[in-house]
This record gives structure tokens, C-alpha cells and sequence, in this order.
């Protein structure tokens, strides 16, 4: 069997699966792999980390997932309810068998921790919750 890096495909799932589904105030937050323009909150996707689990007989691998949480809020502010409302979002709709990619399988999809930054900057207030999250992803083909 050849390995394939199942890297592109676990990010597309996870935009695929958040986009258009995380709500604040009546907006729909922009979920993705670019930071959206204009976007006062928004969730920024990237891997973490690959290793490489396999058994000889299965292609496993462990991806952890960053999901980075932000709102950018005036600098007299520093409100943690948009990142917090976000975030339980994103647990609340984290499903393995919702996640659809070509040659592989999400068997887990399980939160790994937690951090939280914030930024003040001479224009905002930038809160960042990141949510890291484990998966293991056995290659199919």
C-alpha cells in the first residue's frame, strides 16, 4: 500500500464540516485555512501534528488539529463570550462519521486541549481560543 499524507484531506473535512454551521450574534462565522478579510471573529484551521500509527496491516495515522478561535473586539472590551459561544459550537457538531474524505476514515475526532491567548494590539483587542484536536485517520485506499 502507498501512504498518502492525509493532511489536505482532514482540513478540508473539518472546513467542510464547520462552514456555515457556527453562528454569533446572527452572522455566520467564516471557518477556513486563510485568515478571512474584514472578519472580526473567525476560526483559522491547521495541522498540528502528523505521526504515523500504522500496523503493518492498516494505514493509521494521528492528526492533531488546531482550531484557532479569534475575535478581534475594540481595546476597551476583552469579552470572552464570542470565543467561548464558538467554541462550544465546534465540540457540539464534532462527529468522526461526519467527516468525508477521499481514501481515508476519521475514527476519532476527540478534543486534545485547550489554549487560550490574547493579543492587545494599538487597534484591538485580539482573543484567541485554540482547540486542539486529536484524530486518528485510517487510510482506506
Amino acid at each position: 500500500m502507498i501512504y498518502r499524507d492525509p493532511t489536505k484531506e482532514i482540513l478540508k473535512a473539518y472546513v467542510n464540516l464547520l462552514k456555515g454551521s457556527i453562528i454569533y450574534n446572527g452572522v455566520t462565522i467564516p471557518v477556513g485555512t486563510r485568515i478571512p478579510r474584514r472578519a472580526t471573529e473567525y476560526v483559522l484551521i491547521c495541522k498540528n501534528s502528523l505521526e504515523n500509527f500504522s500496523t503493518g496491516d492498516k494505514v493509521v495515522y494521528q492528526v492533531i488539529v488546531a482550531l484557532q478561535v479569534v475575535s478581534m473586539q475594540a481595546i476597551s472590551e476583552g469579552d470572552e463570550t464570542p470565543v467561548n459561544s464558538i467554541t462550544e459550537q465546534i465540540l457540539e457538531v464534532m462527529d468522526p462519521e461526519m467527516f468525508i474524505m477521499n481514501n481515508f476514515k476519521c475514527l476519532t475526532a476527540i478534543p486534545a486541549g485547550m489554549d487560550r491567548d490574547t493579543d492587545l494590539t494599538d487597534n484591538s483587542y485580539n482573543i484567541v481560543r485554540i482547540l486542539n484536536m486529536s484524530n486518528f485517520i485510517e487510510q482506506v485506499k
